[in-house]
C-alpha cells in the first residue's frame, strides 16, 4: 500500500500550522507540531524531530518525545548523526539498524542502539537555495523505513520548510496568508479536477489522481497547471 502523505491529510496538517502561524506564535510550536505531523504520517515511527539548523548549531528544534530528543541531542555532543548528514549534503540519509554500528556515525550508533533506536529517516529542509534543517523519524525496529518512507518525508518537508522559513521574517502574518491561500485555492482545484475525471472515466479517487500525474508529466507542466486546464475547461459553455 502507497503510505505516502495524500493531499486531504497534508491539508489537514498545514490548516493546524496555519492556524499557529497566523497568531504569530513562535517557532518553537511550529517545530513541535510539525515533528508530531510527520510521525503521524509516516508508518513505523514511534518518534519525530525537526531541527533548524544554521552554521551548524541548532536555532530550533522539535521533538515529540524524550527519547527522539535525546536521540537528536545526542548528534549535536558528538557532531555525527543521519541529521546533521542529511543537513549538509542536502540529501536524504537512512540507517537500517544501529546495533550493526553504521560506519558514517560509529559513536552515534552505538548510542541510539543503547537507547534502543534501531532506524531513522532524515532529509533536509530546503527553501530556495539553502538547507535551513533537518526533518527525521525514528523507530524502535530495525529496518523500518524503506524508499516509500523517504519519499513521503520528503514530500511532506517541501512544504515544511518554506513555512518555517516564513515564520522567521517580520512579514509572517501576510507571507503565510498569502502562500496558504494559494496552495488550499489549488489543493481545491485539483479535488474539483479528480472529480470531473472521476465522473467522466468512471474511475475511482486514487485513478483520478494517477491521471492528472500523468498528464502533468506528459505536458511538462504542474498537476496544479492541469487541474486548472480541466476545471476552467468544464466551466466554459458548450459551442
Amino acid at each position: 500500500m502507497d503510505s505516502e502523505p495524500t493531499l486531504n491529510e497534508l491539508a489537514v496538517v498545514f490548516g493546524r500550522v496555519r492556524g499557529l502561524l497566523l497568531t504569530e506564535e513562535t517557532v518553537q510550536h511550529a517545530v513541535d507540531l510539525l515533528a508530531e505531523a510527520a510521525r503521524d504520517l509516516i508508518p513505523g515511527a514511534i518518534g519525530a524531530g525537526v531541527s533548524l539548523i544554521h552554521h551548524g548549531q541548532r536555532t530550533s528544534t522539535g521533538a515529540t518525545d524524550a527519547l527522539v530528543r535525546r536521540a537528536d541531542e545526542l548528534q549535536y555532543e558528538l557532531s555525527e548523526g543521519p541529521c546533521l548528514s542529511a543537513w549538509s549534503t542536502s540529501t536524504p540519509v537512512r540507517t537500517d539498524d544501529t546495533t550493526a554500528l553504521d560506519q558514517r556515525w560509529p559513536r552515534w550508533a552505538a548510542a541510539a542502539a543503547g537507547m534502543s533506536v534501531r532506524s531513522c529517516q532524515s532529509v533536509p529542509l530546503i527553501q530556495g537555495d539553502t538547507t535551513i534543517g533537518a526533518m527525521k523519524v525514528y523507530a524502535t525496529e530495525a529496518f523500518a523505513f524503506d524508499g516509500t518512507t523517504e519519499r513521503a518525508l520528503t514530500r511532506f518537508a517541501v512544504p515544511a520548510a518554506a513555512l518555517l522559513s516564513h515564520v522567521q521574517t517580520t512579514d509572517t502574518p501576510q507571507q503565510i496568508r498569502s502562500d496558504l491561500s494559494a496552495a488550499l485555492q489549488t489543493r481545491d482545484r485539483i479535488a474539483m479536477a479528480k472529480g470531473i475525471l472521476m465522473a467522466r472515466l468512471g474511475i475511482d479517487d486514487r485513478a483520478a489522481f494517477a491521471e492528472l500525474v500523468t498528464r502533468a508529466r506528459d505536458g511538462r507542466c504542474s498537476v496544479g497547471d492541469v487541474a486548472l486546464e480541466l476545471t476552467e475547461g468544464a466551466g466554459r459553455p458548450a459551442t
